[in-house]
């Protein structure tokens, strides 16, 4: 059964973008599978779950801390 089947689709394009994220550089359909989502998923949300996946990485912010406070 797959997991997913029941979820809309903005919730499997969040799902994917959050499975994208945490798989890092080099995620593949193959891991995409793993956990759980269809191939037909990975064809008609893979794109939009990627574009979601890389806005998230870059809106990531750094905490700051004064040099002084590092050292």
């Amino acid at each position: 059964m797959n997991k997913f089947e029941n979820a809309t689709p903005r919730q499997i394009r969040e799902a994917m973008a959050e499975g994208m994220r945490r798989q890092g550089d080099g995620c593949t359909a193959h891991h995409l599978k793993l956990l759980g989502f269809s191939q037909a998923q990975l064809d008609a949300h893979g794109d939009a779950a990627r574009e979601l996946a890389v806005a998230k990485a870059d809106a990531i912010t750094r905490a700051r801390v004064p040099a002084r406070k590092a050292a």
